[in-house]
Order: C-alpha cells, then sequence, then structure tokens
C-alpha cells in the first residue's frame, strides 16, 4: 500500500495510470506478467487437479505455455500498434460495434475472474486464521486492499510491486513444496502413491470423474482450450505489452515469461499431488473425498493454505501465506484495472467526453474501479468452485475475443462482419450452454464433444470469423495495415 501512495504521486497523466507511461524495462514486464497471470485459478484450482488428478492437471496449464509461445511472434506488432487496451484494436481494426462488444465481453469475463480472486483471498485470510476470520470477512478485507490499492495509481503502482510479488511467489510455493515431498517420504513415495491412486496416466483419472473412458482426452483438452484462448487473448498481456518501452522489449520479456509460468505452474500442480499424499498419511486434514470435483463440498482447492497451516513450520507457512496473498492481490488488481480502462478509452472518452481533460480522465478511470471492484464482490457466490468460475470465464473471453484479436494481426482477410459474428457466437454459446441448457437436462445422450461448453463454443466462433468474413468484401488496406508492422 506504501508502495501504491509512493507511486500515486507520480501520475502525470492517463498514459501513465494505464499503460505506465510506455516506459517498462524487460525485467519490471517479465514480473508483472508472471504475477498476473498466475491466480487463483492455478493457487486453489490447479492446485485441486495436482490432488486429484496428479500431473496430468498440466492439460490445464499447458494451454498457456502454448500461448505464450504463439504471442511471442505477434508481440513486436502488438507493441508497435501502440494503442492502450484490446478494445481500441478492435476499435480500430473492424469498427465501432466490435469495439463495444469486445468491451462489453472483457468487462463481463474480467470481473468474474477478480469476484474468485477475493474470494481466494478469503478463504486464505479464514484457514489461516483457523476461523477467527470468516470467509465473508476475508473477501471483504481482500477486496477492499485490492481496490484501494489499484485505486492508487493503477498500472504503475501494479507492476513495480508485482516484480516483488513474483519473487515471493517463486519463493513460498517452491519452499513448501521441497519441505511436503520431505515430510512425506521424498519422491519415491510421492510417485507410489500417485500409481496405487491412478494418478500417473496422461489423463489421470478425468475418465472416473465424469461420463467414462473415452472422454477423458476430451476432458482433458477441453481445459487446455480456455485457458489457450484466454491466454492469447488476455488484455492484461496486450496492456502491458503496450506499457514496454521498445517493441524489442516487449519480445524478450514474452521470451522469458515462458519458463515463469511454466515453473510456477509445475510447482503448483506438485505441491497439490503432495498435499494428497500427506493427507493419506494423516499429516493433514483428508480434502476430498470423491465424487464431483466441482462442487462446493469437495474442498481439494484448499489444498495449499491447508498446508501452510497444518504441516509447515511457521516460517515456512508464513512465507507460503505471504505467496498465496502475492497471487490473489496481483491478479485482482491486474483484471480489475483492465475494465476500468476498457470504459474509461472505450465508451467514456469515446463517446461521452471526447475533450476529456487528462486530471478527469485519470478521476473517471479511479472511479470505474471501485464501481467494478464492488460488483466483483457481488459477484462472489455465483460460481461452486473457484475451478468453474475460472473456466467460465476463461472461455466467455476466450471465444468471444481472441479469434478476431488474433485474425487483426495474422489475418488481412477479417472483415468487420465477422469480427462481430465471432464475438457474438463465441460468448452467446458459451453462456447458453453453461447457464441455460443444463437446467433442461439437454445433454442426455449427446456426444461428450457436445457436452463440454469449450467445443461448439470456440468452433462457432472460428467458423463465424472465417465464412463471414469470406462472405463479405474485402477490407481496406488501410484497416489492417498498422497491424503488420514489424519495425
Amino acid at each position: 500500500m506504501g508502495v501504491g501512495v509512493w507511486k500515486a504521486r507520480g501520475i502525470r497523466d492517463s498514459a501513465d495510470f494505464m499503460v505506465a507511461g510506455r516506459n517498462l524495462h524487460w525485467f519490471v514486464l517479465v514480473g508483472t506478467l508472471l504475477a498476473t497471470w498466475i491466480g487463483n485459478g492455478s493457487l486453489f484450482g490447479g492446485a485441486g487437479l495436482g490432488w486429484r488428478n496428479g500431473l496430468a492437471g498440466m492439460w490445464s496449464s499447458a494451454g498457456a505455455w502454448l500461448g505464450i509461445v504463439l504471442v511471442f511472434f505477434i508481440a513486436r506488432r502488438v507493441r508497435n500498434f501502440g494503442k492502450v487496451t484490446v478494445p481500441d484494436i478492435f476499435q480500430v481494426r473492424y469498427g465501432t460495434l466490435a469495439g463495444v462488444l469486445a468491451t462489453l465481453i472483457t468487462v463481463i469475463a474480467y470481473l468474474t475472474i477478480v469476484s474468485y480472486q477475493f474470494r481466494g483471498g478469503g478463504r486464505v485470510l479464514s484457514i489461516v486464521s483457523d476461523g477467527m476470520i470468516t470467509v465473508e470477512a476475508g473477501i471483504v478485507i481482500t477486496a477492499a486492499f485490492a481496490i484501494t490499492y489499484t485505486v492508487l495509481a493503477g498500472m504503475v503502482s501494479v507492476v513495480y510491486t508485482d516484480v516483488v510479488n513474483g519473487i515471493i511467489m517463486i519463493l513460498g510455493v517452491l519452499f513448501a513444496l521441497i519441505f511436503t515431498v520431505s515430510a512425506v517420504g521424498g519422491i519415491p513415495e510421492v510417485v507410489a502413491s500417485a500409481e496405487a491412486a491412478g494418478k500417473t496416466g496422461v489423463f489421470g483419472n478425468w475418465a472416473d470423474e465424469r461420463s467414462g473412458v473415452d472422454s477423458a482426452p476430451i476432458i482433458a483438452i477441453s481445459f487446455l482450450v480456455p485457458t489457450l484462448l484466454l491466454l492469447m487473448g488476455d488484455a492484461n498481456m496486450y496492456q502491458r505489452i503496450f506499457s514496454a518501452r521498445t517493441a524489442g522489449t516487449a519480445r524478450k520479456a514474452v521470451a522469458i515469461w515462458v519458463f515463469g509460468v511454466a515453473f510456477l505452474e509445475l510447482s503448483i500442480y506438485l505441491l497439490g499431488l503432495t498435499g494428497s499424499v500427506a493427507a493419506e498419511q494423516g499429516l493433514i486434514t483428508q480434502l476430498f473425498t470423491g465424487g464431483p470435483a466441482d462442487t462446493a463440498e469437495n474442498l481439494s482447492e484448499n489444498v495449499i493454505p491447508t498446508l501452510a497451516v497444518e504441516l509447515l513450520p511457521l516460517y515456512a507457512g508464513m512465507l507460503l501465506v505471504a505467496a498465496m496473498m502475492a497471487i490473489v492481490v496481483s491478479t485482482a488488481d491486474s483484471f480489475l484495472l483492465v475494465p476500468a480502462t476498457n470504459l474509461t478509452r472505450d465508451v467514456y472518452q469515446r463517446f461521452l467526453d471526447p475533450d476529456a481533460s487528462e486530471r478527469r480522465v485519470v478521476a473517471v478511470s479511479r472511479g470505474l474501479v471501485l464501481v467494478l471492484g464492488v460488483v466483483a464482490w457481488m459477484l462472489v457466490d455465483q460460481f461452486p468452485t473457484i475451478l468453474t468460475a475460472a473456466y467460465t470465464a476463461y472461455l466467455i473471453y476466450g471465444a468471444g475475443i481472441t479469434p478476431a484479436l488474433l485474425a487483426a494481426f495474422l489475418w488481412k482477410r477479417a472483415t468487420r462482419q465477422g469480427a462481430v459474428a465471432s464475438v457474438l457466437l463465441g460468448s452467446v454459446v458459451t453462456l447458453v450452454w453453461t447457464f441455460v441448457l443444463p437446467g433442461f437436462d439437454f445433454f442426455a445422450g449427446w456426444s461428450p464433444f457436445l457436452q463440454e461448453v469449450t467445443y461448439p463454443a470456440v468452433t462457432a466462433s472460428v467458423l463465424g470469423l472465417v465464412v463471414t468474413s469470406l462472405l463479405t468484401p474485402r477490407p481496406d488496406p488501410s484497416s489492417w495495415e498498422p497491424f503488420f508492422r514489424e519495425g
């Protein structure tokens, strides 16, 4: 909070608040990219997958690794384009309607992500205080801190503390993993236990969790695709690339980022798996009792804070708690800043007050951070588990935004109509498949490909983009030329 107050004094204009004055070094970018991407989806959802499925849970994080590699090849073009938000890209490439739709989808998806960061912070505070802080009170404390911190200085305050957060996260998780593996009897004991529980296969025990052996690969890939699409279209990532000093700085940071994400997420999955072994040995509470994993009654998502309280020595537990709260806050503030920035630039400045002064723009941005933070807090109880919330948000954004976003930099033939069709089809199919059809028992007897929302949502989005673009007139070269500058 002290860093936020200090950096707030240096905010001169909206570029400072939104993209840190476009002056970030590569090592600052690596730290903020890592701290932003590793959130409660990994801390709780990923660790829970590691507990239940072993390293097969990495099907989820592998989508991020692949996405970062693909982004590396367009990072130079993105930085040279030189805007502030993803809807900026849609506005210039595809027009006003596409830009407004991109803003709407970003706000919906990112507030969902912020909401489960708040929930994760509440869980951590409740568990480590042995219930003296209730989950509800912990959620309020986490939300108040993250909102206040983001209001202070925007991107400037976020990115510099993210460097420290990234270091704390790596040290806390790595030390906890080493200690826990040692406590359960070493790597051979972890491997033997995983083999006995069927957690060493390529697809883990997903076949047992849902609808049969044949569906296991389908389920695994359905975890990979939303993460891949979110990463490649992540507005946080683009906003940070826009914040880089140069295109070369952005590309270097993305190249190093992939190794940090792979290392930290692998460590989290291993920590979840090792935690399950500790529970079998009676060293910590048994958190998973079988049955459906996506219900609130199965608490395997709580494995990391449980290890901090019940197994680790005090100093190591304190370090791990610091790492957990760093993960929570660094992701919450970043995903809160993006929709506030989008609404400020792509709605307020574009339609309501085009001539607003820099001082007014910063004030509006801060006000929107506060309002959106309260909305995210109100969404906390809408999903049974953090994993469910994560993948719903990932897919709303990934299927709705990413295909048209990547096409802006990679396919000159993409048209305005194609982009609008892609955004609408991807997001609407995701929402209908997730919230409407299950209530009618609609999927009884359907193919697993159609039961898993990933496949129809992504297929609809891509087909909408490609077919509609090919059926409509070619775009004018002036609309795509700015997106293909390599210099």
